[in-house]
This record gives C-alpha cells, structure tokens and sequence, in this order.
C-alpha cells in the first residue's frame, strides 16, 4: 500500500523530471514587496534563507543573518506577479508562503511553525491550512498501512477481512489524491494550484490530472508558474505516449488460457504483489532464470507475493515439460502462438525473459529484475 510522502515539503521538482521550457510573451510589472517576521524565540545565531520556488529548481533571493539583524526580521524586493516562496529556518524547518505585491506579516513562534500567522497575504493561510489538511491525512495512511502490513504478516486474519481493510486504505488513500486535485482546481491562487499539483507522486497520477492542468491554464494563462507546469506536462505526455508501459502505470489486463486450459486472468490476483513474467520452454536464457524466479517465489509466496508466467511456447507438451522439470509451481498462462501471443504484443515484449513487478494495485513498479535483482527488490519490499 503506498501512501503519500512528504517529499514535498522539501519542494521535490523530481515528479516534473527537470524538464521544461516556457517562453513568456506577457510581461507584467515588477510588483515591491516586504515580508516581516516577527517570531519568538528566534536564535540568535544562523541564518534565514529565502528562496523563490519554480518548477524548474530553487532559487535563494535573499538572506538574514541572525547574528547582526535586528528584529523583526525583514526581507524586501520585487516581482513580477505572484509566486511560492519558503523560508529556510536554522532548525532545518521551512514555512512555505506565497508572495505578491504589498506587505505580508508572519507572527507567532520559531518553536511552532506550524502555528504561525499571517497578516496580508490571504493565499499563505490557504496554502498552510491545505498543507496540514493533507499532512493529517498523511500520517493517518501511514499508522493504518503499517498496522495493516504486521497483520497481514501474522497471517492471523483471514484474507477476506485483510481485503477488506486494505480496500479501505485505497479509498482514503484515493480520497486524499481528490482532496488535492479538487483544490488546485478550485483555488483561486495560481501559486497554491501549482504547489498541490506538485504533491502528485508519479508520472501516472499527473497525466490524469490533465483536465484540472488544462482548466488551470484556462483561468491563469499569463502565470509563469503554470505555464512552465503546462510545459513540463505536456513534455511527460510526449513521453509517456512514447514508452509502452512506463513505470507508475496500470499494467493492461491478461486473460488466457491455463494449464488446464480455463481462462485466467491477471486481474483475478489484484491486492498481491505478481510478477508477471514471460518466458518459453526453448529459451535458454529463460531457463538459466528460472531458478531465481523460484528462489524469490518460495521466499515470499507467504507474503503477499505471487507468480504469473506467460509463455510464448507453439507445443503445450514442451510447456508443461519445462514447469515440471524447472519446479514452477504457481499461475501459467498461454496462448500457444509463440512470438504471435496477445499477452507479449500487449506489453511490447521483444525480447524474453522479461517482467514486470506489480503492486497490489496493479500498477507496474519494476521491470526487467533479472537474476539476484528480484530478490534483492522483493526484500526491500516485503520484509
């Protein structure tokens, strides 16, 4: 079960990848700003940084020296329109802030920053009541999914209740991803739009933002933040479009015949980890593989951990030969077509063995663990 992190509160730009370029033809006027705070019991020794925040990195527009300045603190300049800001305290916190023309106030105390005031700039407590909103919710995921996973490791209820509850943690957990994108759609600060769409956590969660992006550009199509959020967008789409099956996405469904010749289908082994792996009876290297896969799969198999092998073998009596002999003993599936199998045009396999690792969610975590790589992956995991 994954649950939202709090990377971003140190402004991770990782889900935008760095790339973007956006060329403004509007140019608005530089705006004078002053930011005071007044904070007590500030050290007094250290060092107040504070930086400008863009998609494309942070950038420091100014510092105080604790040691010579006197209080309160002031910070001055101009901008152009307005924008995400944080201030960089010497006990490693940060308070993050928004920014625009005219004088914003911050009161309260160094020890609570959680708890700070501020006076001017309506779009600041907007932003901090939305992060300790989500805040909340985060730690709450986080006790529930770890209190999840040591009953589910005790094995001492059943697997339809552990269904149950790990059903509920996806509902909040889906609840907390519409509680973000519902407020940077609704905001009516450019800034706190782009600072919420920044918590999406993977390349799949932002393109299905797309509506709220495309509205977003809609109501500020001028803001420099949002363009160059438009600009990184559309550059992930481009790639996304171009690989087949991208880690974060949903892995697409199979459903072919088994052993036995019924239907099974991937879909069937939602909430475990699978590895969906694909492999013949004449594939040399396949065979060389097989041992980790069974190593991996006995270490695990009690552990929410499954195998789903698809094989591009033509002669079923090769294919349940090579089972038997290579002591496969989970889920196999097979079309009997070789290079010609539906599962294998689906995930653009070219060249076997291959896999890829599944969350239990269905979503594509790791491809291509070859050898001691997926163990190595699963213990990091399950342990």
């Amino acid at each position: 079960m994954r649950v939202f992190s709090l990377r971003w509160l140190k402004w991770s730009v990782g889900i935008f990848f760095g790339l973007l370029w956006a060329a403004c033809q509007h140019q608005p006027e530089q705006q004078q700003f002053i930011l005071t705070v007044k904070l007590a019991h500030l050290p007094a020794q250290g060092t107040i940084y504070l930086d400008a925040l863009e998609i494309n990195g942070v950038k420091t527009i100014d510092t105080v020296s604790l040691s010579t300045a006197s209080q309160p603190i002031t910070f001055t300049g101009s901008l152009p329109e307005e924008g995400l800001y944080r201030l960089r305290f010497p006990n490693a916190q940060m308070l993050f802030l928004v920014l625009s023309g005219g004088k914003t106030i911050i009161t309260g105390d160094y020890n609570e920053l959680s708890d700070v005031q501020f006076s001017g700039s309506v779009a600041s407590t907007t932003l901090q009541a939305f992060l300790h909103h989500v805040y909340q919710e985060s730690q709450a995921l986080s006790t529930e999914t770890q209190a999840y996973d040591s009953l589910r490791k005790t094995g001492s209820l059943p697997d339809s209740v552990l269904a149950t509850q790990q059903q509920q943690l996806q509902n909040r957990q889906q609840a907390l991803e519409d509680y973000i994108l519902h407020f940077a759609d609704t905001t009516n600060s450019a800034a706190t739009a782009v600072f919420a769409l920044s918590m999406l956590q993977n390349q799949d969660e932002l393109l299905q933002a797309k509506p709220v992006i495309d509205r977003l550009l809609t109501r500020f199509p001028h803001h420099k933040l949002v363009k160059d959020l438009v600009a990184a967008y559309q550059l992930i789409s481009e790639q996304a479009s171009s690989s087949p099956l991208p880690i974060g996405s949903t892995a697409p469904n199979i459903s072919l015949p088994d052993t036995a010749g019924h239907m099974l289908s991937l879909h069937n082994f939602r909430g475990k980890y699978v590895l969906v792996d694909f492999w013949a009876s004449w594939c040399a290297p396949c065979r060389q593989e097989n041992p980790y896969v069974v190593a991996a799969y006995q270490k695990f198999k009690d552990k929410n951990f499954t195998v789903f092998s698809v094989s591009l073998d033509s002669k079923k009596d090769n294919w349940l030969k090579a089972i038997h002999e290579d002591h496969l003993y989970w889920n196999h599936v097979s079309d009997l077509k070789g290079w010609n199998s539906s599962a294998a045009d689906l995930y653009h396999v070219e060249a076997i063995p291959a896999n890829f690792l599944l969350d239990p969610q269905g979503k594509i975590i790791a491809e291509n663990l070859i050898g001691p790589a997926l163990e190595d992956t699963l213990s990091k995991i399950l342990q």
